[in-house]
């Protein structure tokens, strides 16, 4: 995880540095879609293994993009989404409900440009988000906790991923976009680290659709 956020790093650096003179704003775009999270967990006793359960959720995002050196995009993100995961443990069925805010900025690069092909494009490229715990719930059969009152995990949540979409252009000023996100935690997100090695991860999949407005 430290290489992703190592390698994540140099691209923003690398892209702003050797961009910044030619960047202009591109587009904002208005995106919704589903998410689906679960956990990665470890520890030091495997006798106690739990299998995470994919817990499906919404998530909501505004982006606003630069563009630079022909097929180079830059893109800052607000969003909202819903994490957690759900699993059955020692006969109890188990829920975690996680809400968070987020912030955040994507390197992309253009495969396919629509400057070249007018219809639509292709784009990849690695994200970071910094996101904060708005909300947070454990259900053990009908009986809720408030993990936000009880410190059961932490309110900071760092995390990367690798983005793959594609935009149509609808107009010259409206596209649409359909677009999946791999999502991992770069650290700990429970409140205490545990003395037994034990380690959990936020880890989604993430499919949207959008439609841009061309600030061009």
């Amino acid at each position: 995880m430290k290489v992703i956020a190592l390698f994540i790093g140099f691209i923003f650096i690398h892209s702003i540095s050797f961009g910044q003179r030619n960047m202009r704003p591109e587009e904002v775009t208005l995106v919704g879609g589903r998410a689906f999270y679960s956990f990665l967990y470890k520890d030091n006793t495997p006798e106690d293994y739990i299998n995470f359960e994919y817990k499906p959720g919404f998530t909501y995002s505004v982006y606003y993009s630069l563009k630079f050196r022909y097929r180079n995009v830059l893109r800052f993100e607000g969003s909202a989404f819903q994490a957690g995961s759900r699993a059955i443990y020692a006969g109890n069925l188990i829920q975690w409900n996680l809400n968070y805010l987020s912030l955040g900025t994507s390197y992309l690069f253009k495969i396919i440009d629509k400057e070249q092909r007018k219809e639509f494009s292709i784009y990849a490229g690695p994200s970071f988000n910094c996101s904060y715990l708005a909300r947070g719930q454990q259900v053990v059969n009908k009986l809720n906790y408030n993990l936000k009152q009880t410190n059961g995990f932490k309110d900071w949540n760092f995390h990367g991923g690798l983005i793959v979409g594609t935009k149509y252009l609808a107009t010259q000023r409206i596209h649409l976009s359909i677009e999946y996100r791999f999502d991992c935690s770069l650290g700990q997100i429970e409140g205490a680290d545990n003395a037994t090695g034990q380690v959990s991860r936020n880890i989604g999949h993430i499919g949207t659709v959008g439609v841009g407005f061309s600030l061009r």
